[in-house]
């Protein structure tokens, strides 16, 4: 008969396909991050690209008005072609910043990759997933990569605070709105990634 006080113990077979799901999932993220590299920096590049082209546009306009400066119908056009660069240079701008969530899901994905790694290894050796030293070394190898405040936060409500992760995920999407809304932390968001 058993008793609640027994260990659960995974034989060799689920120890094996364990091991095997961690390294997919592993695989996946690496593969997703490679291939979302190459699609945001070429996005970066043409939109750079096109920045420069839009400041080059703006100073032959202004060019062309200090020659014809006496000229009204000039005057109206070289007006309207600066405000409409200005305002897609800005959008630019815009866009650029935007890409800098990819900066930081780069980030995260790849600690995950990093403790699912790490995971897997002592997993598949019966001397270590027993060991308490092996996991308290693990755990803290995990919180050592959380170089985000969000990572770091969500770490301590996860293993510290040992909130459900549902708990966890809420509580934290609550605060990183909240964050969203002070214009400080906005400020503090954008110097803390830099792309460039």
């Amino acid at each position: 008969m058993t008793t609640g006080t027994e260990e659960f113990a995974l034989g060799a077979e689920e120890v094996q396909q364990t091991i095997l799901i961690l390294n997919l999932s592993v695989a996946q993220i690496d593969l997703s991050i490679t291939e979302g590299d190459h699609s945001v920096n070429a996005l970066i590049d043409s939109f750079t690209y096109m920045s420069q082209h839009i400041e080059e546009i703006q100073q032959s306009s202004q060019n062309i008005f200090d020659l014809v400066a006496d000229n009204e119908a000039a005057q109206s056009y070289n007006a309207l072609l600066a405000n409409q660069t200005a305002e897609l240079a800005s959008k630019m701008q815009q866009a650029i910043i935007a890409f800098q969530f990819y900066d930081k899901l780069s980030q995260r994905l790849n600690h995950v990759s990093h403790g699912l790694s790490g995971l897997a290894e002592i997993v598949s050796h019966e001397m270590r997933v027993k060991n308490r030293e092996e996991w308290e070394a693990f755990k803290k190898s995990v919180r050592k990569g959380t170089t985000m405040r969000e990572e770091e936060e969500l770490f301590e409500l996860i293993f510290d605070q040992h909130l459900p992760v549902e708990e966890a995920i809420e509580i934290m999407c609550s605060r990183m709105r909240a964050r969203m809304n002070e214009p400080a932390a906005a400020a503090e968001d954008e110097d803390e990634i830099e792309l460039f």
